[in-house]
């Protein structure tokens, strides 16, 4: 039997950059043409983030929130 890690994966800068706010540690990126996509580690409540993110439910610190932007864009352009 394999060991895998269930991660959690979106093409969405505004949602990473949220959820990275809140805490959520990177995984990695893939990299598909002109598409990257941000790779998060598999938490149990990162499903329920992401939906308050998508449902107006859940706020972050303005501050967190752009460095966090800052951060991923850093992290997506660096080859």
């Amino acid at each position: 039997m394999q060991n895998t890690v269930e991660v959690h994966k979106t093409q969405s800068l505004y949602e990473s950059a949220f959820l990275l706010a809140r805490g959520f540690k990177l995984a990695g990126k893939e990299r598909t043409g002109q598409k990257v996509t941000v790779i998060f580690e598999r938490h149990p409540d990162i499903a329920e983030a992401v939906m308050s993110f998508y449902n107006n439910g859940s706020r972050v610190e303005p501050k967190a929130l752009f460095d966090a932007y800052r951060t991923l864009k850093d992290f997506i352009f660096e080859r």
